[in-house]
């Protein structure tokens, strides 16, 4: 290539150059989704929002099977929220925008995304802010702890008590979870638990499938007894509200 021929190489491919450099994280982003799409999700490090979406509804979409295991899919769901990267820009976006419900008094909701099998939100807590005792009838549902740091207390529904309206939960875990830990629950398993924050706290959750009309009436939230069952560890008798 003689000079002037290398010159107007230059200057006409620089501007390309460039273009192509400022359009290079769309372009990986878009790739990383049509790969999480087609099932290859890379093996380790972080994956954006657009692929973590795309990989939790390939998942999530299995719950129409006669085979669905959900303790196989919370623990594929939680690996998945384990690698999010929380510095995407369209969470980061989210997340700034939560904090307008500082100084409200009250837990902030939020939704990020809902499909057909699966909603994403983001739960907001100020120190000592709480969600009591409730449950996800029919859900699975997998916590991610953003920011911050929250109490979580799993239960299992043992039934109604003999000669009572009250029914009995027996606790089965309770965790303090920290940015980058996550809590699951199935529909039969640790699907009751409450939330209690120990300062600022951001929560990323995903249900599925996601709550609808007929799933937020069967919801239940339960007045719990804070002295165990006569005496039986780990089990407390609550009533429904």
């Amino acid at each position: 290539m003689d000079d002037y021929n290398r010159r107007q190489f230059i200057r006409t491919t620089l501007p390309g150059f460039l273009g192509l450099g400022m359009a290079l994280p769309a372009i990986t982003a878009l790739a990383t989704r049509a790969n999480a799409c087609n099932g290859r999700v890379p093996a380790d490090g972080k994956i954006n929002w657009d692929a973590f979406l795309t990989a939790v509804e390939k998942e999530a979409a299995k719950q129409h099977l006669d085979n669905w295991n959900e303790q196989a899919y919370v623990k594929k769901a939680a690996a998945l929220m384990a690698r999010l990267n929380l510095k995407d820009p369209e969470l980061a976006k989210a997340f700034e925008n939560t904090k307008k419900g500082l100084g409200n008094k009250r837990v902030d909701f939020y939704k990020l995304e809902k499909q057909r099998v699966f909603e994403v939100c983001m739960l907001q807590f100020e120190k000592g802010e709480q969600i009591s005792h409730h449950d996800h009838p029919g859900m699975t549902g997998v916590i991610l702890c953003a920011t911050g740091k929250t109490d979580v207390w799993n239960y299992d529904l043992l039934g109604q008590r003999k000669g009572s309206k009250n029914v009995l939960l027996k606790e089965i875990s309770h965790a303090q979870l920290t940015k980058g830990n996550v809590s699951t629950l199935t529909s039969k398993e640790r699907n009751i638990h409450r939330l209690k924050a120990q300062n600022l706290t951001q929560l990323v959750d995903i249900f599925a499938p996601p709550y609808n009309k007929e799933r937020a009436r069967n919801s239940s939230w339960f007045n719990v007894d804070p002295e165990p069952f006569q005496g039986y560890e780990n089990i407390y008798e609550a009533t429904k509200r």
